[in-house]
């Protein structure tokens, strides 16, 4: 398919041309495969202006694998779309081993996985971040679930960038975490998932402790979805007479089903880093198979301020309606 947008607003005058395949495959049950190819041409670019990607995917009971590569040029240039990032070549690789042992009764699953990725610089050619993590999970009989993780990053900054509140100097940077968490299964009343990490991070250290995926059913139409995270970071860079920079967050989501197809949810959540409060509040009704109504209100409020609890940041109210037209 072709387009052609000749926007005065466009960085360059004159035609810009935007086309593009891509492709869904299921080979088996278990197997999967996605890919496209999408080319631009504008007028004064004359670099590398595609982009494509594969996606491979094997998703077996007891054996898995997964990989990805995927490339945007660095004069690809959509104007009738969006692209979050140009100029990169980024690739994955998993593995995982998921045996179900029959002798131990108490458990229903084994899971060893393994992950690479890494994002190379697509003209330059160079590595500017890697991700190394390997994972061991034991699922009990109670849908309980176990877990060991660790990482090993690499980040390459070309320039100062600003991390967590820090201005970390350009340079290369290696850190490794490792993470315990322990997941209260679905089939509880109340179920969640308690974690606690440790590990280097660029030039300094980091110590999180959370608990998220949280879920406490009231009643079969209400529910709730708590979550909390303590991030302690320190980092030299930080302009603090400890190079203490501590980030936690903590949010609840609450859920009244009115019938299966209409329902009210609303999650709250605030940020110590940055002094934030948010709200989301949110109807959907089904009034007809397909048709949709959407009531969307948003606030975000600064909590940094002396004279009130709170200041204003922004407000926003949606309402968006779908109806399906048979023909």
């Amino acid at each position: 398919m072709l387009f052609e947008n000749r926007s005065q607003s466009a960085v360059y005058e004159g035609s810009n041309q935007a086309y593009g395949v891509d492709a869904s495959l299921a080979f088996h049950q278990n197997v999967s495969m996605v890919t496209s190819y999408a080319k631009t041409r504008t007028e004064g670019l004359t670099g590398n202006d595609e982009s494509y990607q594969t996606r491979f995917n094997y998703s077996g009971d007891e054996w898995g694998a997964q990989a990805s590569h995927l490339l945007v040029g660095d004069d690809f240039n959509p104007e009738i779309g969006f692209v979050r990032r140009k100029g990169f070549r980024q690739s994955s690789l998993g593995g995982r081993f998921s045996p179900r042992p029959e002798s131990i009764s108490w458990i229903r699953q084994f899971r060893l996985q393994g992950n690479l990725g890494y994002t190379e610089n697509e003209r330059l050619g160079f590595v500017e971040s890697r991700n190394r993590s390997g994972r061991f999970q034991i699922e009990f009989e109670n849908s309980d679930t176990f877990g060991l993780n660790f990482t090993d990053n690499y980040e390459n900054l070309v320039e100062d960038t600003g991390i967590s509140g820090a201005i970390v100097p350009a340079g290369r940077y290696s850190f490794r975490s490792v993470e315990v968490s322990y997941g209260f299964g679905p089939r509880r009343r109340a179920s969640a998932g308690v974690s606690a990490r440790r590990g280097s991070f660029y030039s300094g250290n980091v110590t999180s402790l959370g608990l998220g995926q949280g879920r406490i059913e009231v009643s079969p139409q209400l529910s709730f979805e708590p979550s909390i995270e303590f991030n302690w970071i320190d980092l030299p860079e930080l302009q603090t007479s400890t190079g203490e920079f501590n980030q936690h967050v903590a949010r609840t989501r609450v859920i009244y089903g009115v019938n299966p197809r209409m329902y009210l949810s609303a999650l709250v959540q605030y940020n110590s880093g940055s002094d934030a409060f948010s709200s989301n509040l949110r109807f959907r009704w089904e009034w007809a198979p397909g048709s949709e109504l959407f009531i969307v209100y948003t606030e975000d409020r600064d909590t940094n301020v002396l004279d009130r609890w709170s200041d204003l940041s922004s407000r926003a109210l949606v309402i968006k309606v779908n109806r399906l037209l048979r023909m």
